[in-house]
């Protein structure tokens, strides 16, 4: 196979410096070399920048249909309740609103998912795609009554059979999201992450949302005690006195891998605990954070006490689209202070982190696969830095190659 010479005007491996007037070399699926310089045999890309695949660590490709988010965007309980309505009412089938969103994901240069299901589909549909992201599939389980707990440890114990085929064994890893503490039962929350434990899985939860969660574990009141009684499941016996976020937080410490979603209300504990939990990760997902009208997200700090943070886009019911590379465009308008290299490693090494990909993916490296997002620069490039013009509000994702391949 006859190796390609890509060269750029800028690379940014992610793992170093960015690199001007570049090349990488691909042979098969892998990165050959990356480096500065010339090549008498290089295919010139122009006026762009070649960076890893992004890196989702955080979607619901079930609701990929929707054009706009789901109001009320407060309080977060009626978002929820339209949440469900949207379920029931939607006339596109699920296949075709997953299909929908990896289409979408792929073409805005994400290579890898963290994807939270509620059936098999999104598994299936992964798998069988000629073109799909690589991508670590949550099944999520629901139940905050006991009477649920059996049912879900069986949904949850079958669907972690579903062991990647042959060709698979790296792109596709099935994992567990026990949804949140105002959805599971605290005793099946406690068996989902013992099964994942058992069987090597990874876990997503969904924690510190809003204030509201805080409320219902804190005081056991609130608009979610609320919710829970007009949906006939509120008993405030389920909860212990004095439950905290960190009692949801310490049990993933036992998992080699786990994602603390959203953390939008992690306080001083929850940070100092993360910090000494290296195993689990916290998702960002800046514009949904920003569409609920949370206060600024801590995700900085947790960055300066070493916790890896990954960015995810949530869904399309409340974000306008599944682009991560707007979601770091969005970052570089709200944090200008904040450098390019780190909210690019937010939003490709740090999520393969979190998916356990990283030996893999997320950083042009000799070795990793070849995945990779072409970002077209504005026609700027001798008045601005790399920084400058990698995160501009006009550069965008001209094309995608996944393990060595142009995929559009």
């Amino acid at each position: 196979m006859e190796r390609q010479i890509l060269k750029a005007r800028w690379v940014f491996p992610v793992e170093g410096p960015p690199l001007e007037r570049a090349i990488v070399e691909v042979e098969g699926s892998r990165i050959a070399a990356v480096y500065a310089g010339d090549h008498p045999r290089a295919m010139d890309l122009g006026n762009t920048a070649l960076i890893p695949g992004l890196v989702n660590a955080h979607t619901h490709l079930e609701f990929s249909h929707l054009r706009h988010p789901l109001a009320p965007a407060a309080p977060f309980t009626d978002w929820i309740r339209s949440i469900m309505q949207s379920r029931f009412e939607s006339s596109v089938s699920v296949e075709q609103r997953i299909l929908e969103g990896i289409k979408e994901s792929l073409e805005a240069g994400t290579t890898c998912l963290g994807e939270i299901a509620t059936s098999d589909e999104s598994l299936q549909l992964l798998q069988q795609a000629k073109s799909a992201p690589h991508a670590v599939v949550f099944r999520e389980c629901l139940g905050f009554s006991a009477g649920r707990i059996a049912e879900q440890e069986r949904i949850a114990a079958d669907f972690l059979e579903h062991l990647p085929v042959q060709e698979d064994l790296f792109r596709i890893h099935p994992g567990l999201s026990p949804h949140a503490p105002y959805s599971v039962h605290p005793d099946l929350y406690l068996k989902l992450i013992q099964l994942a434990r058992d069987q090597g899985s990874p876990v997503a939860v969904h924690l510190a949302e809003t204030r509201a969660e805080l409320e219902l574990l804190e005081h056991k009141q609130g608009p979610f005690a609320e919710l829970l009684t007009e949906l006939g499941l509120w008993d405030p016996q389920i909860l212990s006195d004095g439950v905290r976020m960190y009692d949801y937080l310490a049990p993933l410490s036992e998992l080699t891998s786990a994602l603390a979603i959203h953390g939008n209300y992690f306080g001083e504990t929850e940070i100092e605990f993360l910090q000494q939990s290296p195993q689990i990760s916290v998702v960002y997902c800046p514009r949904t954070h920003h569409y609920f009208g949370h206060p600024p997200h801590p995700w900085l700090e947790m960055i300066r006490h070493g916790i890896n943070i990954a960015i995810g886009t949530d869904s399309r019911a409340s974000n306008p689209d599944l682009n991560l590379w707007n979601e770091l465009l969005f970052l570089r308008e709200k944090f200008p202070a904040v450098s390019t290299e780190l909210i690019l490693e937010c939003g490709t090494l740090a999520g393969a982190r979190a998916l356990e990909m990283s030996e893999e993916l997320g950083s042009l490296a000799v070795g990793k696969r070849a995945d990779m997002a072409l970002i077209q620069l504005p026609d700027l490039s001798d008045r601005l830095s790399s920084s400058d013009l990698l995160l501009n509000s006009r550069s965008h994702v001209s094309r995608v190659m996944m393990n060595g391949g142009w995929i559009n």
